[in-house]
Protein backbone atom coordinates (compact mmCIF):
# COMPACT_ATOMS: atom_id res chain seq x y z
CA UNK A 1 0.00 0.00 0.00
CA UNK A 2 1.41 3.40 -1.06
CA UNK A 3 2.29 5.88 1.65
CA UNK A 4 0.27 9.08 2.04
CA UNK A 5 1.99 12.04 0.42
CA UNK A 6 2.20 15.50 1.97
CA UNK A 7 3.51 18.52 0.07
CA UNK A 8 5.68 21.07 1.89
CA UNK A 9 6.13 24.52 0.33
CA UNK A 10 7.99 26.69 2.81
CA UNK A 11 10.56 29.52 2.60
CA UNK A 12 10.99 29.07 -1.17
CA UNK A 13 14.17 27.05 -0.71
CA UNK A 14 15.84 24.66 1.73
CA UNK A 15 18.01 26.89 3.97
CA UNK A 16 21.20 25.36 5.29
CA UNK A 17 19.86 25.29 8.85
CA UNK A 18 16.60 23.56 7.80
CA UNK A 19 18.14 20.64 5.85
CA UNK A 20 18.81 18.45 8.96
CA UNK A 21 15.17 18.86 10.01
CA UNK A 22 13.87 17.52 6.70
CA UNK A 23 16.38 14.66 6.86
CA UNK A 24 15.15 13.63 10.31
CA UNK A 25 11.51 14.06 9.26
CA UNK A 26 12.00 11.68 6.31
CA UNK A 27 13.51 9.06 8.63
CA UNK A 28 10.90 9.31 11.37
CA UNK A 29 7.64 9.67 9.50
CA UNK A 30 5.32 6.94 8.24
CA UNK A 31 4.36 9.02 5.21
CA UNK A 32 6.18 10.77 2.36
CA UNK A 33 6.85 14.44 2.99
CA UNK A 34 7.88 15.98 -0.34
CA UNK A 35 9.69 19.31 0.00
CA UNK A 36 9.23 21.73 -2.92
CA UNK A 37 12.15 24.11 -3.24
CA UNK A 38 13.97 26.48 -5.59
CA UNK A 39 16.53 29.24 -5.43
CA UNK A 40 16.36 31.68 -2.49
CA UNK A 41 15.36 35.30 -2.89
CA UNK A 42 18.67 37.04 -3.75
CA UNK A 43 17.69 39.99 -1.53
CA UNK A 44 16.88 37.86 1.52
CA UNK A 45 20.41 36.87 2.49
CA UNK A 46 19.26 33.24 2.91
CA UNK A 47 21.69 30.58 1.68
CA UNK A 48 20.20 27.35 0.30
CA UNK A 49 21.70 24.02 1.33
CA UNK A 50 23.63 22.48 -1.60
CA UNK A 51 22.08 19.63 -3.58
CA UNK A 52 21.53 16.70 -3.57
CA UNK A 53 19.06 16.10 -0.74
CA UNK A 54 18.48 12.70 0.87
CA UNK A 55 14.79 13.41 1.63
CA UNK A 56 11.95 13.41 -0.96
CA UNK A 57 12.04 16.74 -2.79
CA UNK A 58 10.91 18.47 -5.96
CA UNK A 59 12.86 21.25 -7.62
CA UNK A 60 10.79 24.24 -8.81
CA UNK A 61 11.58 27.57 -10.44
CA UNK A 62 11.14 30.70 -8.33
CA UNK A 63 10.46 33.98 -10.12
CA UNK A 64 11.05 36.98 -7.85
CA UNK A 65 9.76 40.48 -8.52
CA UNK A 66 9.42 43.74 -6.60
CA UNK A 67 6.29 45.82 -5.94
CA UNK A 68 6.45 48.97 -3.78
CA UNK A 69 9.84 47.90 -2.48
CA UNK A 70 8.61 44.45 -1.41
CA UNK A 71 9.72 41.07 -2.74
CA UNK A 72 7.16 38.64 -4.16
CA UNK A 73 7.59 35.28 -5.84
CA UNK A 74 5.79 32.99 -8.25
CA UNK A 75 6.75 29.32 -8.11
CA UNK A 76 6.27 26.54 -10.67
CA UNK A 77 4.71 24.32 -7.99
CA UNK A 78 0.99 24.54 -8.73
CA UNK A 79 0.56 21.69 -11.23
CA UNK A 80 3.06 19.29 -9.58
CA UNK A 81 1.24 19.66 -6.26
CA UNK A 82 -2.35 19.70 -7.55
CA UNK A 83 -1.81 16.62 -9.73
CA UNK A 84 0.66 14.80 -7.48
CA UNK A 85 -1.91 12.98 -5.32
CA UNK A 86 -1.03 14.90 -2.15
CA UNK A 87 -3.34 14.35 0.81
CA UNK A 88 -2.32 17.52 2.64
CA UNK A 89 -0.44 20.77 2.12
CA UNK A 90 2.03 22.32 4.57
CA UNK A 91 2.72 25.88 3.52
CA UNK A 92 4.59 28.82 4.98
CA UNK A 93 2.68 31.76 6.38
CA UNK A 94 4.47 34.21 4.03
CA UNK A 95 2.51 36.43 1.65
CA UNK A 96 5.54 37.00 -0.60
CA UNK A 97 5.05 33.50 -2.07
CA UNK A 98 1.95 34.28 -4.10
CA UNK A 99 1.68 30.71 -5.39
CA UNK A 100 0.92 29.51 -1.86
CA UNK A 101 -2.32 31.50 -1.83
CA UNK A 102 -3.55 29.77 -4.98
CA UNK A 103 -2.68 26.36 -3.59
CA UNK A 104 -4.44 27.11 -0.31
CA UNK A 105 -7.62 28.01 -2.21
CA UNK A 106 -7.41 24.83 -4.30
CA UNK A 107 -6.87 22.55 -1.29
CA UNK A 108 -9.71 24.31 0.53
CA UNK A 109 -12.05 23.63 -2.40
CA UNK A 110 -10.95 20.00 -2.42
CA UNK A 111 -11.54 19.80 1.35
CA UNK A 112 -8.00 18.61 1.96
CA UNK A 113 -5.99 19.67 5.02
CA UNK A 114 -3.96 22.88 4.91
CA UNK A 115 -1.44 23.31 7.73
CA UNK A 116 0.26 26.67 8.05
CA UNK A 117 3.82 26.77 9.37
CA UNK A 118 5.03 30.06 10.78
CA UNK A 119 5.41 32.47 13.67
CA UNK A 120 1.81 32.21 14.80
CA UNK A 121 0.67 35.78 14.18
CA UNK A 122 -0.21 38.02 11.25
CA UNK A 123 2.12 40.91 11.96
CA UNK A 124 3.93 42.07 8.82
CA UNK A 125 7.44 43.36 9.54
CA UNK A 126 8.24 44.89 6.16
CA UNK A 127 6.00 47.93 6.69
CA UNK A 128 7.28 48.81 10.16
CA UNK A 129 9.78 51.49 9.12
CA UNK A 130 8.54 52.46 5.66
CA UNK A 131 6.47 55.11 3.85
CA UNK A 132 2.76 55.73 4.33
CA UNK A 133 1.90 53.83 1.14
CA UNK A 134 4.02 50.86 2.15
CA UNK A 135 2.46 50.85 5.61
CA UNK A 136 -0.96 50.71 3.94
CA UNK A 137 0.20 47.73 1.87
CA UNK A 138 1.52 46.19 5.09
CA UNK A 139 -1.92 46.46 6.71
CA UNK A 140 -3.45 44.75 3.68
CA UNK A 141 -0.85 42.00 3.99
CA UNK A 142 -1.73 41.56 7.66
CA UNK A 143 -5.40 41.18 6.73
CA UNK A 144 -4.58 38.59 4.08
CA UNK A 145 -2.45 36.64 6.57
CA UNK A 146 -5.39 36.68 8.97
CA UNK A 147 -7.61 35.28 6.23
CA UNK A 148 -5.09 32.50 5.56
CA UNK A 149 -5.24 31.47 9.21
CA UNK A 150 -9.03 31.28 9.09
CA UNK A 151 -8.87 29.11 5.95
CA UNK A 152 -6.33 26.69 7.41
CA UNK A 153 -7.02 23.31 9.00
CA UNK A 154 -4.20 23.69 11.50
CA UNK A 155 -1.23 25.82 12.45
CA UNK A 156 2.30 24.86 13.49
CA UNK A 157 3.63 27.82 15.48
CA UNK A 158 7.28 28.34 16.32
CA UNK A 159 6.51 29.10 19.95
CA UNK A 160 3.64 29.31 22.44
CA UNK A 161 3.36 33.11 22.10
CA UNK A 162 1.13 32.73 19.04
CA UNK A 163 -1.48 30.45 20.64
CA UNK A 164 -3.74 33.19 22.06
CA UNK A 165 -3.71 35.13 18.79
CA UNK A 166 -4.63 32.07 16.73
CA UNK A 167 -7.45 31.20 19.14
CA UNK A 168 -8.82 34.75 18.83
CA UNK A 169 -9.15 34.15 15.09
CA UNK A 170 -11.25 31.07 15.74
CA UNK A 171 -8.70 28.27 15.41
CA UNK A 172 -9.39 25.49 17.96
CA UNK A 173 -6.62 24.92 20.48
CA UNK A 174 -6.25 21.28 19.42
CA UNK A 175 -5.51 22.46 15.86
CA UNK A 176 -2.49 24.47 17.05
CA UNK A 177 0.89 22.78 17.53
CA UNK A 178 3.94 24.44 19.11
CA UNK A 179 7.09 23.25 17.36
CA UNK A 180 9.71 25.08 19.48
CA UNK A 181 11.59 26.10 16.34
CA UNK A 182 15.20 24.99 16.52
CA UNK A 183 18.14 23.77 14.49
CA UNK A 184 20.39 20.73 14.51
CA UNK A 185 22.96 21.84 17.06
CA UNK A 186 24.89 18.57 17.24
CA UNK A 187 27.81 19.68 15.05
CA UNK A 188 28.04 23.04 16.80
CA UNK A 189 27.91 21.38 20.22
CA UNK A 190 30.75 19.08 19.11
CA UNK A 191 32.72 22.08 17.84
CA UNK A 192 32.10 23.86 21.14
CA UNK A 193 33.50 20.87 23.04
CA UNK A 194 36.57 20.75 20.79
CA UNK A 195 37.43 24.45 21.05
CA UNK A 196 36.77 24.58 24.78
CA UNK A 197 39.88 22.44 25.11
CA UNK A 198 42.01 25.00 23.24
CA UNK A 199 43.77 27.97 24.79
CA UNK A 200 41.53 31.02 24.41
CA UNK A 201 44.38 33.51 24.47
CA UNK A 202 46.10 31.71 21.61
CA UNK A 203 42.87 31.68 19.56
CA UNK A 204 42.31 35.37 20.15
CA UNK A 205 45.88 36.23 19.21
CA UNK A 206 45.47 34.33 15.97
CA UNK A 207 42.29 36.32 15.22
CA UNK A 208 43.88 39.66 16.08
CA UNK A 209 41.85 40.09 19.26
CA UNK A 210 43.32 41.33 22.54
CA UNK A 211 43.58 38.51 25.13
CA UNK A 212 41.73 40.50 27.82
CA UNK A 213 39.00 41.89 25.52
CA UNK A 214 35.28 41.47 26.08
CA UNK A 215 34.17 40.32 22.63
CA UNK A 216 30.64 41.16 21.52
CA UNK A 217 29.64 39.18 18.43
CA UNK A 218 26.85 39.86 15.95
CA UNK A 219 25.76 36.57 14.36
CA UNK A 220 23.41 36.27 11.40
CA UNK A 221 22.20 38.06 8.31
CA UNK A 222 22.82 41.80 8.18
CA UNK A 223 19.19 42.80 7.70
CA UNK A 224 18.12 46.42 8.38
CA UNK A 225 15.65 45.28 11.05
CA UNK A 226 18.49 43.79 13.12
CA UNK A 227 20.20 47.21 13.39
CA UNK A 228 23.69 45.72 13.54
CA UNK A 229 25.29 49.15 13.18
CA UNK A 230 24.29 49.97 16.77
CA UNK A 231 26.75 47.41 18.15
CA UNK A 232 30.04 48.93 16.91
CA UNK A 233 28.69 52.45 17.53
CA UNK A 234 28.04 51.61 21.20
CA UNK A 235 31.29 49.64 21.48
CA UNK A 236 33.27 52.67 20.28
CA UNK A 237 31.74 54.75 23.08
CA UNK A 238 32.49 52.09 25.69
CA UNK A 239 36.10 51.94 24.52
CA UNK A 240 36.31 55.71 24.97
CA UNK A 241 35.36 55.05 28.61
CA UNK A 242 38.34 52.69 28.92
CA UNK A 243 36.50 49.38 28.62
CA UNK A 244 38.36 46.72 26.55
CA UNK A 245 35.42 45.95 24.25
CA UNK A 246 35.89 44.47 20.78
CA UNK A 247 33.29 43.65 18.12
CA UNK A 248 33.03 40.73 15.70
CA UNK A 249 30.48 40.61 12.86
CA UNK A 250 29.83 37.04 11.72
CA UNK A 251 27.41 37.33 8.83
CA UNK A 252 26.75 38.96 5.50
CA UNK A 253 24.05 40.89 3.72
CA UNK A 254 23.07 44.29 2.40
CA UNK A 255 24.61 46.20 5.32
CA UNK A 256 28.07 44.60 5.16
CA UNK A 257 29.80 47.20 2.99
CA UNK A 258 28.45 50.10 5.03
CA UNK A 259 29.80 48.54 8.23
CA UNK A 260 33.21 47.94 6.67
CA UNK A 261 33.36 51.50 5.37
CA UNK A 262 32.48 52.99 8.75
CA UNK A 263 34.38 50.73 11.16
CA UNK A 264 36.75 48.61 9.06
CA UNK A 265 39.83 50.65 9.97
CA UNK A 266 39.35 50.14 13.70
CA UNK A 267 41.68 47.53 15.21
CA UNK A 268 38.90 46.43 17.60
CA UNK A 269 36.44 45.74 14.77
CA UNK A 270 36.58 42.28 13.16
CA UNK A 271 34.43 41.14 10.25
CA UNK A 272 35.04 37.54 9.12
CA UNK A 273 31.80 37.56 7.11
CA UNK A 274 29.28 34.70 6.87
CA UNK A 275 30.53 31.41 8.36
CA UNK A 276 28.72 28.11 7.80
CA UNK A 277 31.41 25.60 8.75
CA UNK A 278 30.61 24.45 12.33
CA UNK A 279 34.28 24.01 13.24
CA UNK A 280 35.30 27.48 12.10
CA UNK A 281 32.25 28.96 13.80
CA UNK A 282 33.24 27.11 16.98
CA UNK A 283 36.63 28.79 16.89
CA UNK A 284 35.07 32.26 16.52
CA UNK A 285 32.57 31.56 19.28
CA UNK A 286 35.38 30.42 21.59
CA UNK A 287 36.86 33.89 21.22
CA UNK A 288 33.49 35.54 21.98
CA UNK A 289 31.76 36.49 25.21
CA UNK A 290 28.21 37.14 23.98
CA UNK A 291 25.96 37.26 20.93
CA UNK A 292 24.69 40.84 20.56
CA UNK A 293 21.89 41.56 18.08
CA UNK A 294 20.26 44.92 18.82
CA UNK A 295 16.90 44.11 17.23
CA UNK A 296 14.90 41.34 15.47
CA UNK A 297 16.50 38.27 17.04
CA UNK A 298 15.64 34.75 15.86
CA UNK A 299 17.58 31.48 15.64
CA UNK A 300 20.84 33.21 16.57
CA UNK A 301 19.75 32.58 20.17
CA UNK A 302 19.90 28.81 19.50
CA UNK A 303 23.33 29.12 17.88
CA UNK A 304 24.57 31.06 20.89
CA UNK A 305 23.26 28.46 23.33
CA UNK A 306 25.05 25.71 21.37
CA UNK A 307 28.33 27.46 22.21
CA UNK A 308 27.42 28.47 25.75
CA UNK A 309 27.04 32.15 24.81
CA UNK A 310 24.27 34.43 26.12
CA UNK A 311 22.35 36.67 23.73
CA UNK A 312 21.94 40.39 24.41
CA UNK A 313 19.28 42.42 22.63
CA UNK A 314 16.74 45.22 23.03
CA UNK A 315 13.09 44.73 23.90
CA UNK A 316 11.18 44.77 20.61
CA UNK A 317 7.80 43.89 19.10
CA UNK A 318 9.40 42.38 16.01
CA UNK A 319 11.59 39.66 17.53
CA UNK A 320 11.19 36.12 16.22
CA UNK A 321 9.41 33.58 18.43
CA UNK A 322 12.78 32.27 19.63
CA UNK A 323 12.93 35.31 21.93
CA UNK A 324 10.85 33.19 24.35
CA UNK A 325 13.93 31.06 24.96
CA UNK A 326 15.78 34.10 26.30
CA UNK A 327 15.38 34.72 30.03
CA UNK A 328 16.85 38.10 30.87
CA UNK A 329 19.37 37.85 33.67
CA UNK A 330 19.59 34.06 33.39
CA UNK A 331 20.85 33.19 29.89
CA UNK A 332 21.00 36.62 28.29
CA UNK A 333 19.81 40.22 28.57
CA UNK A 334 16.74 41.93 27.11
CA UNK A 335 17.20 45.68 27.51
CA UNK A 336 15.02 48.76 27.02
CA UNK A 337 15.99 50.90 24.04
CA UNK A 338 19.37 52.09 22.81
CA UNK A 339 20.27 53.65 26.14
CA UNK A 340 19.38 50.45 27.94
CA UNK A 341 21.48 48.45 25.48
CA UNK A 342 24.44 50.75 26.10
CA UNK A 343 24.06 50.48 29.88
CA UNK A 344 23.62 46.70 29.71
CA UNK A 345 26.72 46.21 27.56
CA UNK A 346 28.67 48.48 29.89
CA UNK A 347 27.64 46.34 32.89
CA UNK A 348 28.40 43.15 30.96
CA UNK A 349 31.89 44.41 30.06
CA UNK A 350 32.65 45.45 33.64
CA UNK A 351 31.36 42.35 35.46
CA UNK A 352 33.15 39.01 35.06
CA UNK A 353 30.60 37.52 37.47
CA UNK A 354 27.68 38.55 35.22
CA UNK A 355 29.43 37.13 32.16
CA UNK A 356 29.98 33.81 33.97
CA UNK A 357 26.34 33.61 35.20
CA UNK A 358 24.84 34.27 31.78
CA UNK A 359 27.24 31.86 30.05
CA UNK A 360 26.30 29.07 32.45
CA UNK A 361 22.61 29.79 31.87
CA UNK A 362 23.05 29.70 28.09
CA UNK A 363 24.85 26.37 28.26
CA UNK A 364 22.06 24.87 30.40
CA UNK A 365 19.37 26.21 28.03
CA UNK A 366 20.65 24.36 25.00
CA UNK A 367 19.59 21.06 26.55
CA UNK A 368 15.94 22.13 26.30
CA UNK A 369 15.97 22.60 22.50
CA UNK A 370 15.81 19.33 20.58
CA UNK A 371 15.44 18.77 16.83
CA UNK A 372 13.87 15.39 17.57
CA UNK A 373 11.07 17.11 19.54
CA UNK A 374 10.40 19.44 16.61
CA UNK A 375 10.20 16.52 14.14
CA UNK A 376 7.76 14.62 16.40
CA UNK A 377 5.57 17.70 16.90
CA UNK A 378 5.51 18.42 13.15
CA UNK A 379 4.51 14.89 12.18
CA UNK A 380 1.93 14.80 14.95
CA UNK A 381 0.32 18.03 13.72
CA UNK A 382 -0.03 16.64 10.19
CA UNK A 383 -1.40 13.33 11.53
CA UNK A 384 -4.11 15.12 13.52
CA UNK A 385 -5.05 17.31 10.54
CA UNK A 386 -5.41 14.23 8.33
CA UNK A 387 -7.50 12.42 10.94
CA UNK A 388 -9.86 15.38 11.29
CA UNK A 389 -10.27 15.57 7.50
CA UNK A 390 -11.32 11.92 7.35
Amino acid sequence: MAKERVAILHQGCVPIYRKPFFERLAQAAGRDYVVFHGDPDPLSGVTAAPLPYSFPNYRVSNYFFRVLGRSFALQSAVFPILFGHYRALVVGHEIKYVTSLLLILCFRLRRRPIILWGHGNARDLEGVTRSRTQKLVSRLVDELKTRMIRWATGYMAYSSSGIAYLEELGMPRDSITVLHNTIDMSEEIAAHAKWQGRDRTEIRTHLGIAPDAVVLTFLGRLLPLKRAELLPAIAGGLRAEGLPVEVMIVGGGAGAEKLRAEFGDEAWFHMPGPVFDPDRLGKLMRASDAIVIPDYVGLAINHGFAHGLPTITMRSAIHGPEIEYLKSGANGLILDGEEGLRDGLRQFAKSAALRATLAAGALASREQLSLEHMVKAFDGAVTRALERSR
